[in-house]
């Protein structure tokens, strides 16, 4: 083999990370956040959080400005 064929490709390893923002809603609509409270599952729902057709989200100004005092503190 040459040389040209083994560094035809560049090897990227990427990291994903989640993290839980303790907001009073969710993300994208204004149902409250459900908490260890003992609700059953699906119970604080609306159209958005169910992705129903023609419904739009609204970011939630709260979790935007965690996440981002977030990615700054971890630059």
């Amino acid at each position: 083999m040459s040389d040209e064929k083994n560094n035809a490709y560049e090897v990227v390893i990427g990291l994903e990370v989640h993290a839980h923002l303790w907001t009073k809603s969710k993300m994208f609509c204004a149902c409250p956040r459900p908490r260890r409270s003992g609700l059953k599952p699906n119970t604080q729902t609306c159209p958005v959080c169910l992705g129903m057709p023609g419904v739009l989200p609204l970011i939630n100004e709260e979790a935007l400005t965690a996440a981002l005092e977030a990615a700054l503190a971890l630059k």
